[in-house]
């Protein structure tokens, strides 16, 4: 896989056409601010996962533009949301939508080794790349989920 079909797949995931379902634009737009905060028994709510999806997305950029792998801490990576005010739930879907900008800009105007190693990782800048797609996927679907059954 090259770069320009990393690029691609992340735009497609984010707002294209998708085989498997509703890209997390659509996800995203479907969910209204009144079951954003609500949770199955055990899950986390909509904002909360929508907010590790920003956070792992920011981690992306960040080694993008160090080259350098650092940590993610916990209270961004799965904050507890208990109350949400309709101005908040706009500005965490526009930080989402900043982090697609920040992120596929960074991929058009870098030269990226795909297969570099992640520096103290044993895993390659690839695989970080295609990691961030697939966890977007995976969360979009347990958002989509949330959504049908609340």
């Amino acid at each position: 896989m090259s770069l320009s079909d990393v690029i691609s797949t992340l735009e497609n995931v984010y707002a294209g056409r998708t085989w498997y379902g509703k890209n997390i634009k659509e996800t995203l737009k479907g969910v209204p601010i009144g079951k954003a905060l609500l949770r199955l028994q055990g899950s986390y709510n909509m904002a909360e996962l929508i907010h590790h999806m920003i956070a792992w997305r920011n981690y992306v950029i960040k080694l993008l533009e160090t080259g350098k792998h650092h940590s993610v801490p916990d209270f961004e990576n799965f904050p507890t949301i208990e109350v949400l005010m309709m101005d908040d739930w706009n500005e965490l879907i526009d930080q989402f939508d900043q982090t697609q900008i920040h992120l596929v800009g960074l991929l058009q105007d870098r030269e990226v080794d795909l297969s570099a190693k992640v520096p103290e990782k044993p895993y390659t800048f690839k695989d970080v790349l295609m990691g961030i797609i697939h966890h977007d996927i995976y969360h979009a679907g347990q958002i989509n989920l949330l959504a049908k059954f609340l």
